[in-house]
């Protein structure tokens, strides 16, 4: 019988690339292949981060027609913001363990111009306040923290309105609004009136109110807003719940800030991160401090000069865009880069792991080969030892026979 021929040295088959698109198309995002799952994540990021870019350009393009062609609308857009966002923003940072920076200082003044609005719109004195808070510190994070405004990022989009859209409301309510949409009682009337197809609301916008004290309503109570939130803050995280936030990983303003001036080492990082804890606790608050008297003293000349308030708002946008602008050209190629060798590095694994397995079998299936052969071998060889041994016998039998009969004779 023939011998079954074993190659040896036999080159497996060319092997494809597990993410090909057809074989991708057929497993969808539940194949067990790694590859097609990561470029099935990676494909769902890219569509994701589109539409994300698409609703933060919405939000920018809606936000500039906003303000020049309706601007007396800005208050209802922020509230409207507020009311969407804020609860948005609290069940996202409840699972992601940020919950504690819904206590950062932005987020109290955001509430405390709603409430302004909505409840007190006539009161000069908290119109100070508010407006020094809202156009002060709030809109000088934006510089002094370089937040940038990336469009496909949803987070980023929203803490940049978080930051701008309270000192464009308080802007607004004081040089544009009309009596006729202040306060709740207002804003219900117009959304009444809109129910009838009336857009413009009624009234007239009135003359800026100013504060009998402006000193004090302008520079001393946004301070003591300011100290107040400060030691509230630093009760709650660093004295009721520092066990709770360091012992369940939660994050917090100071341990980001914290991380990242480490990543900067500069000057101030140095100066802040020097001593002991209650040291740099105390540092890091009188810089805060000292941040927000020259963010109200900047904004001092705004709140009495209507041309210096729009150039001050103009700027407030700038910023952001241009730090924006600079991510969007230097990190965001980092990132997508890094995601291409990622897919490449996992597709090229799995590949050689696929050519790993299939020389494997290949060297099974040889073997297996090798050895039915041998079988067969042994079988056929067998086989003609027994052929041989009966033809000997058969020939010796006849002179077995003659033998018989001379012993009987």
């Amino acid at each position: 019988m023939a011998r079954k021929a074993v190659h040896v040295g036999h080159q497996p088959a060319p092997v494809k690339l597990p993410c090909d698109v057809a074989k991708a198309r057929r497993k969808g995002p539940g194949s067990s292949c790694p590859a097609v799952k990561q470029a099935c994540r990676t494909l769902a990021a890219a569509t994701e981060e589109t539409r994300q870019y698409a609703a933060g350009l919405l939000a920018f393009g809606g936000l500039l027609f906003a303000a020049g062609a309706a601007a007396w609308c800005l208050p209802l857009l922020f509230l409207v913001f507020t009311a969407v966002c804020m609860p948005w923003r609290a069940v996202s940072f409840y699972r992601q363990k940020w919950v504690f920076y819904l206590a950062d200082f932005c987020y109290f003044v955001n509430i405390a111009t709603a409430v302004f609005l909505v409840l007190f719109p006539s009161n000069a004195q908290l119109e100070a306040l508010v407006y020094a808070l809202a156009d002060g510190p709030i809109a000088g994070a934006l510089v002094a923290w370089q937040c940038p405004w990336v469009f496909g990022s949803g987070d980023h989009t929203v803490s940049v309105l978080m930051h701008l859209l309270s000192g464009f409301a308080m802007f607004a309510h004081r040089h544009y609004t009309p009596s006729g949409l202040r306060g709740w009682r207002g804003i219900a009337r117009y959304a009444v009136q809109l129910l009838h197809g009336d857009v413009t609301p009624a009234g007239t916008v009135p003359p800026p109110a100013y504060p009998e004290h402006k000193l004090l309503w302008l520079v001393a109570a946004p301070l003591l807003f300011y100290i107040v939130w400060q030691l509230l803050y630093f009760l709650t995280v660093q004295v009721l719940f520092r066990s709770f936030i360091l012992g369940n990983g939660y994050e917090t303003s100071y341990i980001c800030l914290a991380r990242r001036a480490a990543k900067n080492d500069n000057f101030w990082n140095r100066l802040v991160r020097r001593g002991s804890t209650t040291r740099r606790l105390l540092l890091y608050g009188g810089l805060q401090l000292l941040f927000t008297v020259i963010c109200c003293t900047v904004f001092l000349p705004t709140y009495f000069s209507f041309p210096l308030a729009v150039v001050y708002q103009v700027i407030k946008v700038v910023f952001p865009v241009y730090y924006g602008s600079r991510y969007q050209m230097t990190k965001v190629p980092q990132h997508v880069f890094l995601r291409g060798l990622q897919v490449y590095q996992t597709a090229h694994s799995d590949m050689m792991q696929q050519q790993q397995r299939q020389q494997q079998r290949e060297a099974e299936e040889e073997a297996q080969a090798a050895a039915e052969a041998a079988a067969k071998w042994v079988a056929a060889e067998a086989l003609r030892f027994r052929g041989s041994c009966a033809a000997e016998v058969a020939c010796a039998s006849p002179s077995l026979g003659a033998m018989s009969r001379q012993v009987m004779a």
